[in-house]
């Protein structure tokens, strides 16, 4: 009968069996030196007392910190309102905690700058084995940086350099036909587009590939940036042009600005999806919530850091090299009532 403890370890172990802690060890880590019955007899008892290695422990034999780090340069208040990066955040942390890595996260306020000083101080303290970054620039100094400081990295978004990372891509070209397509196909005739912070690449691709179908297309095309918030939305749409066209919709990039969008046209008496389309390009509950709903792009971001975070640790563990790319298919379009048939 197995002795009980409240935390069984490789000395209990023995302890429980008459053999020697080595013994014990070298059975747990398949190590030369035990018989395959020993071994079996191991583990057996080690699953029935329920032992778990020693996450720290393993760690410092590797000669690790087994941590991965994120930094978020967002206000964490106002992140917490943001239904993307929260599904992000919790991918990654699924994927590293699988492989038995913490997740640590820090946020900061003052821009680029101070994420590095962040990576700086992670690695002078040996704090983690590498990071994820998020929302590249066009011209980003952070990977040359973390090529500096010898920290493994993964790369969420279409960045191109000559450092030694992993990263995870987007259809956003796909997409973009997607969105162009089902709103012409839906009747509209303009494309308001309300981004986030154009210092992100990435909304400067998505203006350049949306400002590119509009014209193949025969549409007019307006950009107004802002941030992910109900506010800057609600702002972007008081300033647009809506006599751009006809019958002209907004397609904005995220459901946050999609809803001050959605609550602005209220305001102004402007029938969706009637006199105006909206397009959401990311997705969540929100989108689903608001009447009437917000037609909107399922790119499945809980997929996308588990990815990212699965292919941080592999590199890490030296099973993948460096310059491995996965490219996650096109986003589903989601339709919904705010780009119903006129």
């Amino acid at each position: 009968m197995p002795r009980k403890s409240s935390r069984p370890t490789v000395a209990t172990i023995a302890r429980d069996l008459g053999i020697s802690p080595a013994t014990v060890s070298y059975a747990l880590n398949d190590k030369p030196g035990v018989s395959a019955a020993m071994r079996e007899r191991v583990l057996d008892h080690a699953a029935a007392v329920g032992w778990t290695p020693h996450s720290g422990a393993q760690a410092l034999r590797r000669g690790r910190s087994g941590n991965i780090g994120l930094v978020v340069v967002r206000d964490p208040e106002e992140l917490s309102r943001e239904p993307f990066y929260s599904a992000v955040t919790a991918g990654i942390e699924a994927a590293t905690s699988a492989h038995g890595f913490e997740l640590l996260i820090r946020f900061v306020h003052g821009g680029p700058d101070d994420e590095v000083d962040v990576f700086r101080a992670w690695s002078h303290q040996r704090r983690v084995d590498g990071v994820v970054l998020l929302d590249l620039a066009e011209d980003d100094h952070r990977p040359p940086v973390l090529e500096a400081l010898s920290l493994d990295f993964a790369v969420l978004g279409h960045y191109s350099g000559p450092e030694d990372f992993v990263k995870v891509t987007t259809a956003e070209a796909d997409d973009a036909v997607t969105v162009i397509d089902h709103l012409l196909e839906r009747g509209y005739d303009g494309c308001l587009q309300f981004t986030g912070p154009f210092e992100y690449a990435h909304e400067g691709r998505r203006r350049e590939l949306l400002a590119q179908l509009c014209a193949e297309r025969g549409i007019a095309h307006m950009h107004i940036p802002g941030t992910y918030t109900v506010d800057s939305g609600y702002r972007a749409f008081q300033a647009a042009d809506l006599s751009l066209s006809t019958r002209p919709a907004v397609v904005t990039s995220s459901d946050l600005i999609a809803v001050g969008a959605l609550r602005a046209a209220a305001v102004q008496g402007i029938d969706v999806p009637r006199d105006l389309g909206l397009v959401s390009w990311d997705d969540s509950l929100i989108t689903e919530a608001t009447s009437p709903s917000i037609t909107a792009l399922s790119r499945r971001p809980f997929d996308m850091g588990r990815s990212a975070g699965d292919l941080l640790v592999q590199k890490i563990d030296g099973r993948i090299p460096g310059g491995t790319v996965l490219e996650n298919a096109p986003a589903a379009l989601i339709p919904r009532g705010s780009t119903a048939r006129g």
